[in-house]
């Protein structure tokens, strides 16, 4: 699943429950008013118009910036952005670093603060960054996650973050996903315009091997259906309870 503690949770493999048949914002609610970070003290700021960054290190990258805004939510006009970006650079391994973070839940954006102040420090330091940066990149997320679900201060059972990052060293770029998000590769088309390219792959539950790891597991893959028709895509859920519907499936 994205980077929460329902990684934890067991599951077993029921088919689907009955599910309300009435149209809703399908979330996962908790005791307090702060939902989708509404009011929550630790959050991530509204960024401001971003600058133009030149890079320190030498790399295919000359210049970068980046630029994060809440996304539009008529049901909490409250909600603060819960999205985090990483931008830096190591210049001994002359490799630079582009990351964003989109967090989701009630503390989606403390999650997402979490990774953005330890991540790129734990990778740097890691002894395989300056040969292996996937093995480095891996195990800095995972001693990143193993921390933020021990901290008492974040509820992250039904909270977390994807991720997505860049990793620009010379001129060798590596990806690294994790949830529904992806990193895109503009290019010449050759013609004077400039044509997207999807450079990391989503996570998403029905896709061809993540829906049989996410059933042999104990889960459930299904999309919401009212009594008019299918609402949104499929998601997964616990063999035993119609929980937590999320739309990616790590």
């Amino acid at each position: 699943m994205d980077l929460t503690a329902e990684s934890n949770m067991k599951l077993n493999n029921q088919k689907p429950g009955a599910l309300a048949k009435i149209r809703r914002r399908l979330t996962v609610t908790g005791a307090s008013n702060n939902i989708d970070g509404g009011i929550s003290k630790l959050s991530v700021n509204d960024a401001p118009n971003p600058n133009i960054l030149h890079s320190k290190v030498q790399c295919a990258v000359n210049e970068y910036s980046g630029i994060s805004h809440k996304g539009h939510a008529p049901y909490n006009p409250r909600k603060k952005n819960q999205d985090a970006l990483i931008m830096t650079d190591d210049a001994e391994t002359n490799t630079l670093v582009l990351c964003v973070l989109d967090g989701h839940g009630e503390h989606g954006d403390s999650v997402a603060i979490s990774f953005q102040n330890h991540l790129a420090r734990e990778m740097i330091n890691h002894p395989a960054w300056k040969l292996d940066v996937k093995t480095a990149a891996a195990e800095a997320i995972d001693k990143i996650e193993k921390n933020v679900i021990r901290d008492y201060r974040i509820d992250t059972e039904f909270s977390g973050t994807t991720l997505s990052m860049a990793i620009i060293r010379g001129n060798v770029i590596t990806g690294v996903n994790i949830g529904d998000s992806r990193v895109i590769i503009g290019k010449d088309d050759g013609k004077g315009g400039i044509v997207a390219e999807e450079f990391t792959h989503d996570h998403k539950p029905d896709t061809e091997g993540e829906k049989e790891r996410i059933i042999a597991a104990g889960g459930r893959v299904f999309a919401v259906e009212y009594d008019d028709g299918i609402d949104g895509p499929p998601r997964v859920w616990l063999g035993h309870l119609d929980v937590p519907g999320l739309a990616m499936s790590r």
